[in-house]
């Protein structure tokens, strides 16, 4: 998403990263991946709960697609931290939403693998702004 943090940019489109992970864990996670968005904490879920993001089976967490990407992740030389405790079976999801908060794109994720490319999100605002 960082290498298209530009791309984003030139459509007006500010991403936010919402986590369910408390403000003092989410600061140190943001101090180690350094990324460029903005960060909110959502401990209660609030949010997860109103984009109907629900949870994952060990199979969907477990599935071969998580596998794999955890396998080329480790032979990129992907170090994996642990932050404290976490729930691995909260699903997650991408949005994209207009100035009034109206959901224009909607991905709830399937897997951990389960994600959008940044291409597919870009062409998405595309399709919307035309």
């Amino acid at each position: 998403m960082q290498d298209h943090k530009q791309e984003f940019e030139k459509r007006g489109v500010l991403i936010v990263v919402v986590s369910f992970a408390p403000p003092e864990k989410l600061v140190v996670y943001q101090q180690h991946r350094n990324w460029p968005f903005l960060m909110l904490s959502d401990p209660e879920r609030t949010v997860y709960g109103r984009f109907e993001l629900g949870r994952m089976s060990w199979l969907q967490l477990l599935g071969p697609a998580t596998i794999r990407l955890y396998i080329n992740l480790i032979l990129k030389g992907r170090r994996f931290h642990t932050y404290g405790k976490t729930d691995y079976e909260q699903g997650g999801g991408d949005f994209i939403l207009d100035r009034q908060g109206l959901v224009l794109y909607a991905h709830r994720s399937q897997s951990p693998s389960d994600r959008p490319t940044p291409e597919a999100l870009i062409e998405a605002i595309d399709k919307e702004s035309r």
